[in-house]
Parts: C-alpha cells; sequence; structure tokens
C-alpha cells in the first residue's frame, strides 16, 4: 500500500506540468559515443552494427539501482530473474543462449569461463553509460560473445571536485544507499563511489538479500600517455526460500559471493599515425552456497555446501594505424588463462574439481570510414584453446548514410563459445563430458534508422541467428549429461524510436519480435526437453514492448515506463519431478513511475527529493514458473502463489544531495 507519504510526494511530483515552454533535450544535444562496437570512439549514428547507449544520468534520475532492469528497455533483450531480489537472472540476446552475451566492466569481462554469467550481482551504481552491441563480437572480444557483448563503463572525473550522497527507503524494509566523488588535477582524474543495497524481500521468511558495491576509476593523461586504472566490488549475499520446484520451504539456504574486477587500459601515441594501446584485466569470484538439512524443505536429510572460486586474467595489446582517407587499421594479440576451484559436500557425497585453460587470440580489424556518409568495417581472430583447438572467425559491416534523414547499416559475422568448466568437469549432481567442442554461431542483421522532422528518429533492424553444436543436457546416472548435438535458429525485427516534445515532454519506445526454435533436437526427444523437436526455445518471448514517457525543467521531473512481456513457454517441475510438464506464462505489463522535486540549491548545493513507484498497478506475474502455477493462462490468482513471483508494488522515497 502507498502510505500518506509516499502519496503526497508523488503529488508533488504529478503537479508540474505548468511548466514553462522550454524544451527539454533539445535536438542539438550532444550525440552518443559507443567504443565497444569496433573499440574505437564512434558517434552511434555512424556505428557498423546494432547499437543501443543508456545513460547512466539516466538511471540515476528512474531511480535504476539494476543492470537487468535498464536492459529491459533495450530491444532485442530478454531478461529473466527467478523471483526477485536477488534470484539468479539470464539475459537472452536476440533468442541466444544466456551464456552467449559477453559483459565486460571498463573492458574487463566479467563472465565466467565458458560465458554463464548472473546479472542479479550487476548493479548501475557510479556509472557513466552501459553499451550494449546486438551481434556476433568473437572477432574482438573472443568467446563468449555469441550473440552481443554488454559493456559498463565507470563515470570518470572532470573539473573540481563534485560529490553525491543519497538514500531511500520503502516497503519490505528496503533502502539504497549511496556516495560518491569525482573530479580531476591537473594530468590526474579520479572517481570514488560506494554504495549498499538491501530488502527483506518478498517471501514470508529467508529472502533477504544484502549488497555492498565500490568502484573507483583513476585517470591519467599527459603528452602522448594516457592510462586509466578501474575497479569494482560487489560483495552479495542472497537467502532463497524456494525449493528446485520454487517451492517456499526452505528456512536457511543462502548463497553468498564477493567478486572484484580490475583493469588497466594504457596508450601510448608513437606519432601522428601510430597508437600502441595495453590491456590488462582480472576478475575474481568467491562464492558459497549452503543449504543444511534442517528446514521443512530438506526432504529425507538432503543437504550441499558448495565453495568454488573463479579467475580470469588477460592482457591485450594491440596497435591503432591511421591510414590515409580516414581509414584505421587495428592490430592485436590477446592471452588468457582462465581458472576454476569447485568443492562440494553434500547428502551424495563429497565431490571436488579443479581446472584451468589457456588461450591465446590474433584479431585485425580495417575500419573505413572515408566519407561522413560511410563506415565499413571488416576483421577476423584466430584463437588458440589449448582444450579445444584453433577457431577463426570474421564479421563484416556497413553503415550508409543514404541522405540527411535516412541510414542504412547492415552485417554479417560468426563467433564460437567455449563449454564452461562444470560442462567438462561436471559436480556433486552432473557428469561433465571432457571431449565436448564449442558451440558456433551465424548471424546476419539488417536495419534502417530514420529521422522524421527534427523530433522524432525511429529505427528497424531484422536479424537472423543460426547456432549449431549446442551442448544439450540429459539426465543419466552413469554416461556424462552434456553433449553437442543441437542446432537453433533464431530470427525477428527490432523497432526502437525516440520522440523530443514540445513542454519539457520526451518519450521512447522499443519492440521486439522473436522467433526462436528448434531445428535439430537435443539429446531428448520428450515434450520438455530444453531443446525438444519443433518446440520453441524456453523462456523467450514472442512479444516484448517497452515504452517511456517523461517530463523535466529546473524543478521537478517525472518519468512512466511500462514494460509488457508477451508469452513465453517453460517448463514446471513439481515437488517430486514425477511430471514435468511445459506451461505457458502468462503475458504481463509492468508500469514504474519515478521523479524529483528539488527542494534547495544554491551555488554549490543542490537537494532532491526523490520517489520511486516499483511495478506501480502492483501487477502479479512471474517469469518463471514455480510450484502452485496452476498451468492457468490467464489465472493472475495462481501466479501470485508460486514461489517464483515476482516483486509486487514497492514504493520508496528519499533524498539526493549534490556538492
Amino acid at each position: 500500500m502507498l502510505n500518506r507519504a509516499s502519496i503526497f510526494a508523488l503529488s508533488l511530483l504529478l503537479v508540474p506540468a505548468v511548466a514553462s515552454g522550454q524544451v527539454a533535450r533539445d535536438t542539438a544535444h550532444v550525440a552518443a559515443v559507443v567504443v565497444t562496437a569496433t573499440r574505437s570512439p564512434l558517434l552511434t549514428g555512424r556505428a557498423p552494427a546494432s547499437v543501443s547507449v543508456i545513460g547512466g544520468d539516466d538511471l540515476r534520475r528512474e531511480g535504476v539501482t539494476t543492470v537487468l532492469e535498464a536492459l529491459r528497455r533495450v530491444p532485442g533483450l530478454s531478461i529473466v530473474q527467478t523471483g526477485a531480489n536477488g534470484g539468479v537472472t539470464s539475459l537472452f540476446i536476440r533468442g541466444g543462449e544466456s551464456k552467449f552475451a559477453k559483459v565486460l566492466v571498463d573492458g574487463v569481462p566479467v563472465n565466467d569461463a565458458g560465458g554463464a554469467f548472473d546479472f542479479a550481482s550487476l548493479s548501475t551504481d557510479n556509472l557513466d553509460r552501459i553499451e550494449v552491441v546486438r551481434g556476433p563480437a568473437s572477432v574482438l572480444y573472443g568467446s563468449d560473445a555469441m550473440a552481443g557483448v554488454v559493456q559498463l563503463f565507470t563515470r570518470s572525473g572532470d573539473g573540481r571536485p563534485k560529490g553525491e550522497i543519497s538514500a531511500r527507503g520503502g516497503a519490505e524494509a528496503s533502502y539504497d544507499a549511496d556516495a560518491s566523488v569525482r573530479g580531476s588535477n591537473g594530468a590526474f582524474n579520479y572517481s570514488l563511489a560506494g554504495a549498499r543495497h538491501s530488502t527483506d524481500g518478498i517471501q514470508a521468511f529467508n529472502s533477504q538479500y544484502r549488497q555492498s558495491v565500490g568502484s573507483a576509476l583513476l585517470g591519467f593523461g599527459k603528452g602522448a600517455a594516457d592510462a586509466h586504472l578501474s575497479m569494482r566490488y560487489s560483495d552479495n549475499n542472497f537467502h532463497y526460500p524456494t525449493d528446485g520446484a520454487g517451492q517456499v520451504a526452505d528456512s536457511n539456504a543462502v548463497r553468498r559471493d564477493d567478486r572484484l574486477a580490475l583493469g588497466l587500459d594504457a596508450g601510448y601515441r608513437l606519432s601522428h599515425a601510430a597508437e600502441l594501446r595495453l590491456s590488462l584485466a582480472s576478475h575474481d569470484v568467491h562464492g558459497i552456497t549452503d543449504d543444511q538439512p534442517d528446514s521443512k524443505g530438506d526432504v529425507g536429510g538432503y543437504y550441499y555446501t558448495t565453495g568454488d572460486r573463479t579467475r580470469r586474467r588477460s592482457a591485450d595489446l594491440r596497435m591503432n594505424l591511421e591510414l590515409p582517407s580516414n581509414t584505421r587499421l587495428t592490430i592485436g594479440g590477446q592471452v588468457e588463462n582462465e581458472w576454476q576451484a569447485s568443492e562440494t559436500q553434500s547428502s551424495f557425497g563429497p565431490n571436488a574439481f579443479t581446472a584451468h585453460r589457456h588461450n591465446t587470440g590474433a584479431y585485425g580489424q580495417l575500419l573505413l570510414a572515408p566519407a561522413d556518409a560511410y563506415t565499413i568495417t571488416v576483421g577476423g581472430r584466430y584463437e588458440n584453446n589449448e582444450t579445444f583447438g584453433n577457431f577463426f572467425t570474421y564479421r563484416a559491416a556497413g553503415s550508409i548514410q543514404a541522405t540527411d534523414l535516412t541510414r542504412f547499416h547492415a552485417s554479417i559475422g560468426t563467433a564460437f563459445r567455449e563449454p564452461t568448466f562444470l560442462e567438462n568437469y561436471g559436480s556433486a549432481f552432473v557428469i561433465g563430458n571432457g571431449n565436448l567442442a564449442p558451440e558456433h554461431a551465424l548471424s546476419f542483421d539488417a536495419g534502417v534508422d530514420q529521422k522524421i522532422g527534427d523530433r522524432f528518429t525511429v529505427g528497424a533492424t531484422l536479424f537472423s541467428n543460426s547456432f549449431r553444436d549446442l551442448i544439450d543436457y540429459r539426465y543419466s546416472a552413469t554416461a556424462p549429461n552434456y553433449n553437442n548435438i543441437a542446432r537453433t535458429k533464431t530470427s525477428g525485427l527490432e523497432v526502437e524510436g525516440k520522440l523530443v516534445l514540445p513542454n519539457n515532454l520526451y518519450a521512447d519506445a522499443s519492440f521486439t519480435y522473436l522467433d526462436a526454435k528448434v531445428v535439430d533436437p537435443g539429446t531428448s526427444a520428450a515434450v520438455t526437453a530444453t531443446f525438444a523437436p519443433g518446440s520453441r526455445l524456453l523462456r523467450r518471448p514472442m512479444h516484448t514492448v517497452d515504452v517511456g514517457i517523461g517530463y523535466r525543467e529546473s524543478i521537478v521531473g517525472v518519468d512512466l515506463r511500462a514494460h509488457s512481456v508477451g508469452l513465453r513457454e517453460d517448463n514446471f517441475y513439481p515437488p517430486d519431478f514425477a511430471a514435468t510438464q511445459r506451461v505457458n506464462l502468462p503475458a504481463y505489463t509492468k508500469v514504474d513511475l519515478s521523479g524529483d522535486v528539488r527542494l534547495f540549491e544554491d551555488a554549490s548545493r543542490n537537494v532532491k527529493l526523490t520517489v520511486r513507484a516499483d511495478n506501480l498497478f502492483d501487477k502479479k506475474y512471474s517469469e518463471v514458473a514455480g510450484v502452485n502455477y496452476g498451468f492457468a493462462q490467464s489465472d493472475e490468482a495462481s501466479v501470485s502463489r508460486t514461489g517464483y513471483r515476482a516483486a509486487g508494488r514497492k514504493v520508496l522515497t528519499g533524498l539526493v544531495l549534490t556538492f
């Protein structure tokens, strides 16, 4: 329920439209720059790829604290969270598997070896922007970048010291607090921040989530040399009461992990036409999952405790050569070491493994921009994996500004993904397969961006992906559970538009149509198999729509965003696993409202009141099928009882002080 203070604050935010006639977000604003698509700064309007840039200031204004919520607005992306507030979260780009997205933080890969990544642990604290590239990117980034790349960039410092402190709280004993300072002094610049997020969760017991985050970006630039050192640390503590069937039954299951990403990017300009750059990256994860046999959900004395450590270290050295006719040639080499140690004690007995592998790669990319109207890239990569052998990938893409108002773009490329250590070596619960081969992709897209007048821009992109040698799971007590066999095809349409309106109003929208189907089935012909013959891929909606509208002037701002997800298939696993069924999760639309009011401002300080209402209309829905689901297509009450239900309405109010 909305309390009186929240209702009063919301009313303040909705009063404003009396407003001045100035136009917010004038069309003369500085165009966004994207780096991830080519590893060279390009205006988004010239990037030869399907790219989206989400501004950190926009996310802070809307009160969005998780990357998973930020990514919902990007066309071609589907987000699935198991419950809420720390539950395992998967990203599907253009229908590809959740392991097909490369995730970078200031250039540091943060995926586990083989591509696995849980977006529940990634916050938006101290971000400058998020760049999303849709389409294969193995040429520049190696394994994992099968369907796309998501890269987070930390805010940098500039000018006099600036600080910000914010805090907010609300339902379910939830609160967010953060503080940051940034600035520059001569050749040095700095950005430092810390944050804390906490909630007691939506379940009756054991659903707390706690997260502490620290980040830093230190920069230096003088003459021909520059360097940036980045750090992002998070400590996550997630209590989950649900068993494997989504039943709320376990009073003590918990997952804890801490993650540290460190990166150094340094460059030296040898001449006006040659630049040498070195990137060093390190990512460490230490996690413990603990479920002791002392709650009613632990049938038959079942228990397990798993401790794992993963580590990725890499170095990338590349030369950028400026050639005639605005042409840039990038030639580089990369080495990477991956390591994981895992140990499990359970009612099935102990299990442990330690594994590592070494990868080397060489790549080249030619970026041609002979005139403002043309941008073309052609690139290739040769990769040697000591476990899986040699691979070659390629990508060609182009962007043509046909008229002042119309731009065409297209790309074709290949990519690969190495198996995870779990798929190779197994665990206490699965049998690994040391003979697995990497998965492969062939992808194509083509699109057009159209300006209509000075205020409206719309873009549409058709895409098609063929994924082969997919690794499928099949239960066996004696034989390996993972095998290369399945092949899938995904295709669809992405549409996005932005509109700047008079009277300080603005709007954006995105639409995705996705056809994601199994071409060659996996190891099982059952209708509930992951790659069942003739079926759609699990948890990928056919239709997704996201619409946002906002109002902003000097004193007050309001943002309203609606996110609609269509029907999608999932497997329902009952508590006894005796009658697993393929079900359709009902479509849903979730609406979020956020805003702020300036309470005080002088030459050096600014104080704002903020309000955010997540799931404003308290929509009952679930992104994962769970117990008590009932299989009813439109039975909202049954969704509300599922253990994997998403969070209901939650209102948070707070203050932001900038100085």
